[in-house]
C-alpha cells in the first residue's frame, strides 16, 4: 500500500514538474534514483545560461534544488530533495578575526625585523615601540592577502553569488634561535560559498579573481622590496648558525633579474638579503602559488574545472603525484600540502548549471591562470642551509 502511495505520489510530482518547466524544457523521460532525486532528460528550449535562473526558482517552489548537465547529447536537469537555504552574510566575527590577524601579522614582523626579540620576546613589554618595525611586513603582506580575498568577494558578489566575507585566520609567531617558526602570522583567509556556483563562467571569474587582485599589489610591492634590499653573499653569522633560503619561481627571479641586472642566486650564494617589504611579498608570491594548484576548490582548481570539465580531475591526481614526487626528492612540504589537498578533496564539486560553456575569451581567461601557476611554481619553497 506504501509503495502504491509513494507511486502515486512521485508521478504527481512528475507532473507538477513537467507544469513548471513548461516553456523553460522539453521533457523526453525522466528517472528516479534510491535517494529520492529526480532526473529529467530532454533538451532546453533556449541556452541554459538563459534559462537557469528561472528554472531554478520554479523548481525550488516544489522543494528542490536543480543541477543541468549534459549526457549522451540530451540536456539532464537532475532535481535533488530540499532547497539550499539563504544565509544573511555574517560582518561581526571576519571584522574580529582581521582584527586579530593584524594583531599577529603585526608581531610577526617584529620578530622579522629584530633579532633582539627573537632573543628576548619579553623585550616587547619593556620596549613596545619595537613593535613598529613590523609594519612594512604587516602592511605588505596583509596587503596583499586582503586584496585577493577582496577580488573573490567582489566578482562574488557581482556573480550574485552567496559569498562571505573573508575569514582570515591568525597563528601567533613562534620566535626560535634561527628565526620565526610561523613566518607569516596568518594561515590566510577562507571564503565561505554556501552552496555550488552557478555556472562554469562564475567559477572561472570568481576563481581568479583573488589571484589577479592579489598579484597587482603584490608585483609593484617585490619590486619596490626586491630593489631596495641589498645584494650579498651569507654573512659569517648566518653560515655561523644557519639560515633559510628562500626558493625562485620563475617570476620571482625575473623580478631579481631587473631589478639587479642579474640571474641570483649567483656565485658562492650571492643573492638578495630581503628586507620586510620583499619578504612580505615573497610570502605573497608563495600563497598565490599554493593557491593556485590546480586541484579541489583551491583557485587553481575552479580554473582547472572551468576550463576542463570533470578531465580537470585527472590534473588534480597528476598534482598530487606530483607533489609525492618533491615531497620525497625535494622538501617534506609538499607531503603535507598533499595531505591537506587530499583532506580537502582533489575533485572539484559540479556547478548548479554545468551547460553553458565558457566562451572564447573566457577559455583564454582560464589559460592565463595556468599559466600564473607556472610562472609562480616554486620546487623548492624554503631550504634549511646548515651550519
Amino acid at each position: 500500500m506504501n509503495a502504491v502511495i509513494e507511486s502515486t505520489e512521485r508521478l504527481e510530482l512528475v507532473g507538477q514538474m513537467r507544469v513548471a518547466l513548461g516553456g523553460l524544457m522539453n521533457v523526453e523521460s525522466y528517472a528516479w534514483d534510491e535517494r529520492g532525486a529526480l532526473t529529467m532528460r530532454g533538451q532546453l528550449d533556449r541556452p541554459a545560461d538563459s534559462v537557469y535562473r528561472d528554472l531554478r526558482a520554479r523548481v525550488e517552489t516544489l522543494g528542490y534544488t536543480p543541477f543541468l548537465r549534459s549526457s549522451g547529447g540530451q540536456d539532464e536537469l537532475f532535481a535533488m530533495p530540499g532547497v539550499i537555504p539563504r544565509f544573511t552574510p555574517r560582518t561581526l566575527l571576519p571584522f574580529v578575526l582581521f582584527l586579530i590577524t593584524i594583531a599577529t601579522v603585526l608581531l610577526t614582523g617584529a620578530f622579522h625585523a629584530s633579532s633582539q626579540l627573537i632573543a628576548d620576546p619579553a623585550l616587547l613589554l619593556r620596549e613596545p615601540a619595537l613593535l613598529l618595525g613590523g609594519v612594512p611586513f604587516a602592511a605588505t603582506l596583509l596587503g596583499i592577502l586582503f586584496t585577493h580575498e577582496m577580488g573573490h568577494y567582489v566578482v562574488g558578489r557581482l556573480r550574485k553569488a552567496p559569498v562571505s566575507l573573508p575569514y582570515f585566520i591568525p597563528i601567533p609567531p613562534i620566535p626560535t634561535p634561527i628565526g620565526v617558526l610561523t613566518l607569516t602570522g596568518t594561515l590566510g583567509a577562507v571564503i565561505v560559498q554556501r552552496e555550488p556556483m552557478e555556472d562554469r563562467r562564475s567559477i572561472l571569474e570568481i576563481g581568479i579573481a583573488g589571484p589577479i587582485a592579489g598579484l597587482l599589489v603584490a608585483i609593484p610591492l617585490l619590486f619596490y622590496g626586491v630593489a631596495t634590499s641589498p645584494i650579498a653573499t651569507p654573512s659569517a653569522q648566518m653560515i655561523a648558525q644557519g639560515y633559510m633560503q628562500e626558493g625562485n619561481s620563475i617570476l620571482y627571479g625575473l623580478v631579481k633579474y631587473v631589478a639587479h641586472g642579474q640571474w641570483l642566486p649567483g656565485v658562492n650564494n650571492l643573492d638578495v638579503q630581503m628586507n620586510s617589504v620583499a619578504f612580505a611579498a615573497w610570502i605573497g608570491l608563495l600563497v598565490t602559488m599554493l593557491n593556485m594548484l590546480p586541484v579541489g576548490q583551491l583557485d587553481g582548481g575552479h580554473v582547472a574545472y572551468a576550463l576542463l570539465g570533470r578531465r580537470a580531475d585527472w590534473l588534480a591526481y597528476a598534482i598530487l603525484a606530483l607533489c609525492v614526487v618533491l615531497g620525497v626528492t625535494v622538501s617534506v612540504n609538499w607531503l603535507i600540502w598533499g595531505a591537506l589537498i587530499m583532506l580537502i578533496g582533489p575533485r572539484h564539486p559540479a556547478p548548479l548549471n554545468d551547460i553553458t560553456p565558457l566562451g572564447f575569451w573566457h577559455k583564454v581567461l582560464a589559460v592565463f591562470g595556468l599559466l600564473l601557476f607556472v610562472l609562480l611554481f616554486t620546487p623548492e619553497p624554503l631550504r634549511m642551509v646548515a651550519p
